[in-house]
């Protein structure tokens, strides 16, 4: 009896040590299905993965009014150390005409002082064509109403450049701000009010249209507030719309 059971353990044991050499081999396939070449093999597939390009679109709040160095430097650190590959893309690396007092981050983007929407979509192509963004940031609007544009005809110049921007990246995302307090209140809110809806008549599943809101929140006072003029973000007012932005970012980077 002993003799039957120590000739059914050998045989146990052949086999695997079989069994482990054919699959330490990669022949599982074969051994077990045949040699068929139709058999699923794992297969690796190695991607390289460029950086999203993102451009920061406006005025001098985008650009960054002197002494500051805009909402665009935190966004750039609180991305990178977020471990998103991002490449902050535009036709200037000034703050509204000089250098940033840090210029310690991707200092490209298309913050134009003074501009209003119609004069960024006069433009748009241009900058558009030779970058190409993935992401666009749109912070526009102060401008157009500090000098008496109204509020929808605003929104028509904004809706222009989300289809211009399209042109060039037919998936382009875009984040559209309801922007921040300024000195006239009482032209800004009816604006503000106006963005969701631009928002949803442009939106669509290839090239999503998010409304970020960075008014609500935002203290315009320039004593102990967030700006440095009434208009201008300071160090919190940076802070607050970087952190909006980046919230914003999460969903379609």
């Amino acid at each position: 009896m002993r003799r039957w059971w120590l000739t059914i353990i050998s045989i146990v044991v052949a086999f695997v040590v079989i069994f482990v050499g054919v699959i330490s081999k990669g022949g599982f396939n074969q051994a077990v299905f045949g040699a068929d070449n139709n058999a699923i093999q794992p297969v690796l597939i190695a991607q390289n993965y460029s950086p999203t390009r993102i451009m920061p679109l406006g005025d001098s709040i985008t650009g960054g009014q002197p002494p500051q160095n805009s909402y665009r430097r935190l966004l750039w650190f609180y991305l990178l150390n977020a471990g998103y590959n991002v490449d902050f893309v535009g036709s200037t690396q000034l703050n509204c005409g000089v250098p940033a007092p840090l210029p310690d981050f991707d200092l490209d983007n298309e913050g134009h002082c003074g501009w209003r929407a119609d004069e960024i979509l006069d433009r748009i192509d241009e900058w558009a064509s030779s970058t190409r963004p993935d992401v666009v940031l749109i912070h526009l609007g102060t401008n157009d109403l500090g000098q008496g544009q109204s509020a929808e005809s605003t929104i028509e110049d904004i809706r222009g450049i989300i289809q211009k921007l399209r042109n060039y990246n037919p998936s382009v995302k875009i984040l559209l701000a309801q922007i921040i307090w300024c000195g006239y209140l009482e032209r800004i809110a009816p604006f503000n009010s106006l963005i969701p809806n631009l928002a949803s008549q442009t939106n669509t599943d290839q090239s999503p249209v998010i409304v970020v809101d960075q008014f609500t929140g935002f203290e315009p006072s320039p004593n102990g507030g967030d700006t440095i003029d009434g208009c201008h973000p300071n160090d919190s007012g940076e802070w607050k719309m970087a952190t909006r932005w980046l919230e914003a970012l999460k969903n379609v980077l």
